[in-house]
Formats: structure tokens, C-alpha cells, sequence
């Protein structure tokens, strides 16, 4: 059948929907017969307090068994296939959202949080919702952004369309007969600063596809809570309003109406500000602190000891995976920052199993840094380069820096006064890359 659609209408991917299975009745028109699968003597804390609740009585029958034991792996079996038929399909790698899925599904599919509502609330249980999918296996999720029920508001949608650039799986969407809440819908001022945040995504692809990478092959999370990072700080463990892309960055989103600041807890690391480069107050570490948050910013901090693969964005992503890749270097209170980028074509299917990728290694330390090539197997990595290099938090202003043993032209050096430097170098990405800072 897809393979036919697909003939009919090109396709990419393919969303599925209402993969409970859903039911507009609890069970059946009748209701579902007293036994103990469909009233058992205990009910998990669920909507109606019933299983049957819009969807099958579990005492149903299916190939399987009972829709009781089967139930939660509907959408999972769902997932698998669509997954397959899809590849099938395309020839390329799939793209497959579900509504349902269960534990084991993210090798097969994404998951959006369901038809949540434009309220403030909402928004910030979205985070929730993000952090526990993690945890299940699913990295790539996110919620409606804006809200799908109900009608939005300017200043809600907006805060929403910056926390929603760092949802996984980003997308704005409503129901049917709602107003208009793309971003060219409210004019002008609201696009400029919704492009502002997506902008930001877009440039912090390598990183997050390089987490996407790290989740594939030993299933770590991409989104995670404090805690998951700080886990000996009490603090972090009821912080549900903030949260990491990795280990690096961290999202700390306004979550209130009205609001122009937010609350920020900073657990014990050197911490940056990602707009300027310069570094937060070590007197803040441990401390909530509260930080400006205009309109059109969402503050953004980068911790020390890690290195970001960042690449210029361009209107759509196949044009910017031909922009040079630049790297953030934020240095952690040894003055030493580690990290990686992994890439491949983006399309095809089972690259890292074909060992068709390109794997680099960054180590910043003794004022040095330098790029390990570990997997050069994407032949598409020949064209690519190095163009910008930021070092957040250094401590004293070299005299001279070379780039693979050559020096550095002043003209290419910029130094900034909150300690942050930035050079402009020209290096193929497939080679190993030594930069060194000398007194």
C-alpha cells in the first residue's frame, strides 16, 4: 500500500494517528461486561478510571490474546511496520510519527505529546512529557507547539515558539477551525523573533544530531533533566522547568504569561551565557538566580567542559550541511572541554551498521585543541570545512595561535573582553585539526 501511495504522491514519511487503538465509545455501545479484565481490582490513575476508556474493552479478542494484554502493543506494532514499509517505500531512511507508542518504540518512530491545549500550563507539562520519553527510549518528541486545542494567544504562542525550537521533534499545529497561529500570522515583530529562536536550532544541528547519534547506539537520552547531569545535587530533582540538550546546553524557557525574566538554577559547573560568550558568575553556581528574559530572548547557557559542532543555517537544511562547521569551545574550570560531531548523508538507511559516516573527536586542554578523526566513511565530508572557532572563558589573551603548525594572522583573531576569543580558519572537516594558543 505505501508503495502504491508512494507512486501516487511522493512522500517522505508518514504520520500515524488514533493507534490506541482509538474508540468514540468506552468499549462498545453496550459497555463492556462485568469480568475482571475489564474492571480489574486495580486501575491505573488514567482518564475516566477505566480501561475501556475511548478505546476497546480488553476483554476483546484479537490474534494475540485479550486486548488487556495486547493493548500497549498496538501502536508499538503499528510503529515497526509503518517503519519498514516506509523504507521500503522511499529507498531512504523513514520517518515515522505515532500518536501510541510503548517501551522499544523510538527505534521506529517519533511521538508527539498528544492534542494538548493553548494554555500556559500545557506548555510547561510539555517539558515534562519530553524529559520522561527520554527516559522510555523515545528521544525524538515534542508537543503541539502554540497548542492544538482552543484559541492561542500572541504572547503564549511566541514564548512557545522558543521553547518549541528545542523540542526534538519541532512543530507547530492545530485543530481544524481554530484561528491561525503560524508565525506569519501574527505579523511581522512575532516571525522575526520566532526565525530568531529556529535560527538557533538550526545552528546547533550538528550537536543535536550528533546526541541523536549517541542515543542510536547506546541509548542515552538527548533531552534530560538536571538531575540527569547533577546527580548529587538535591536541587536539580524538582527541576521540571528547565532543561539540557545533552550534557551542554541548557534551555531555560518563560513559562509564565507577563513574565520578563526567569527563575535559573545554576548546579556547580562554569556556566556561559550562549548570546555573548561571557561567563556567568562562579557566586551563582548553586544558587537560583534571576535572569532577563525579553520578549524575544530565551536565555540560553552553554557549561564548561564541552565543545558544540555548530554549522551556519540556510534556508533549508541540504543547503546548510554545505556551510562550513564552526565549533564552541567552552572551557570548564581546568580550562579543558571535550566533544564529537558525527555525520553521514542524513538520507540513507542503516549508515553506522554500513560504517558509511564520519566521526570526529574534539580535546581541548593545555591550551591546545585538537580534532581526532575516529570513522571518515561519508564521502561527502571531503568538501566540507572549518570556518569559525569560539573559546568561551579564557583566562589571559595569547600572544600567538597556530592552526596545524601555521600561524594565525591577527586580521583573523578577534579578542573579546568577557574572555571569549574567536578565530576565522579555513581546514578540511575529513583531516585532524591541532589549534594552539602560546604566550
Amino acid at each position: 500500500m505505501c508503495i502504491e501511495y508512494k507512486n501516487t504522491i511522493d512522500f517522505d514519511g508518514i504520520w500515524i494517528n488514533m493507534n490506541e487503538p482509538a474508540n468514540f465509545l468506552n468499549g462498545q455501545q453496550s459497555g463492556c461486561e462485568e469480568n475482571n479484565l475489564n474492571y480489574p481490582p486495580y486501575v491505573p490513575d488514567i482518564t475516566g478510571g477505566l480501561l475501556a476508556e475511548r478505546t476497546l474493552c480488553p476483554n476483546s479478542k484479537t490474534f494475540l490474546g485479550y486486548h488487556y494484554d495486547t493493548h500497549s502493543l498496538f501502536g508499538w506494532s503499528q510503529a515497526k511496520l509503518t517503519f519498514y514499509a516506509c523504507q521500503n517505500a522511499t529507498g531512504n531512511r523513514a520517518f515515522v510519527l505515532s500518536c501510541s507508542t510503548f517501551a522499544g518504540s523510538g527505534k521506529y518512530t517519533g511521538h508527539w505529546l498528544g492534542d494538548n491545549f493553548s494554555r500556559w500550563k500545557d506548555m510547561h507539562m510539555s517539558i515534562i512529557g519530553m524529559l520522561e520519553f527520554n527516559l522510555f527510549g523515545i528521544p525524538y518528541v515534542g508537543a503541539d507547539i502554540c497548542g492544538f486545542n482552543e484559541e492561542t494567544t500572541y504572547e503564549l504562542c511566541l514564548r512557545w515558539m522558543q521553547l518549541g525550537a528545542f523540542y526534538p521533534f519541532s512543530r507547530n499545529h492545530n485543530a481544524i477551525g481554530n484561528k491561525e497561529q503560524d508565525p506569519g500570522a501574527f505579523g511581522e515583530e512575532f516571525a522575526t523573533i520566532s526565525r530568531s529562536a529556529l535560527r538557533i536550532r538550526y545552528l546547533l544541528l550538528p550537536y543535536l544530531y550528533t546526541l541523536f547519534y549517541q542515543s542510536h547506539v547506546s541509548g542515552s537520552t538527548v533531552v534530560r533533566g538536571l538531575m540527569h547531569e547533577f546527580t548529587s545535587d538535591p536541587e536539580t530533582q524538582d527541576i521540571d522547568r528547565a532543561f539540557l540538550w545533552g550534557p551542554a546546553l541548557m534551555i531555560t524557557p518563560v513559562l509564565e504569561e507577563g513574565a520578563r525574566s526567569v527563575s535559573v538554577y545554576f548546579p556547580e559547573a562554569s556556566w556561559f551565557d550562549f548570546y555573548t560568550g561571557g561567563q556567568v558568575s562562579p557566586s551563582w553556581q548553586k544558587k537560583s538566580v534571576e535572569v532577563p528574559a525579553p520578549l524575544d530572548i530565551i536565555p540560553l547557557f552553554i557549561r564548561g567542559g564541552y565543545i558544540l559542532p555548530t554549522q551556519l543555517p540556510a534556508r533549508t537544511t541540504e543547503l546548510s550541511r554545505m556551510n562550513p562547521f564552526s565549533l564552541i569551545i567552552a572551557l570548564d574550570e581546568r580550562g579543558e572541554a571535550s566533544g564529537s560531531l558525527f555525520w553521514d548523508d542524513g538520507d540513507s538507511i542503516d549508515s553506522v551498521e554500513k560504517d558509511e559516516y564520519f566521526y570526529v573527536e574534539y580535546q581541548f586542554s593545555n591550551r591546545a585543541l585538537n580534532a581526532t578523526v575516529v570513522k571518515n566513511g561519508y564521502r561527502g565530508i571531503a568538501s566540507l570545512v572549518y570556518g569559525t572557532v569560539q573559546i568561551l572563558g579564557f583566562t589571559s589573551k595569547p600572544n600567538v595561535i597556530f592552526v596545524n603548525g601555521d600561524t594565525v594572522p591577527a586580521s583573523r583573531i578577534q579578542y573579546h573582553s568577557n574572555g571569549k576569543i574567536t578565530l576565522w580558519i579555513s581546514a578540511p572537516l575529513f583531516q585532524d585539526l591541532s589549534i594552539s594558543f602560546e604566550n
